[in-house]
């Protein structure tokens, strides 16, 4: 078995999360993610939530621009 190299892996990865974002927006499923150091929820219709929780664990979501 051949060696992937680090920037095939990279490919390989950049390509299954593509695919992923794709068949979660065709099912209607949110898909969540990390963007500035902020946890995204971003929804099928391309509108953004910021998710927070409280020292307590209960979640909060915010528009997020």
């Amino acid at each position: 078995m051949k060696r992937m190299s680090i920037s095939e892996l990279n490919e390989i990865l950049v390509k299954a999360t593509l695919s992923a974002r794709e068949e979660a927006k065709m099912n209607g499923v949110p898909i969540v993610y990390e963007e500035n150091e902020k946890m995204i929820k971003e929804y099928p219709n391309g509108r953004k939530t910021e998710i927070i929780f409280d020292e307590n664990g209960k979640k909060t979501e915010i528009e997020y621009p």
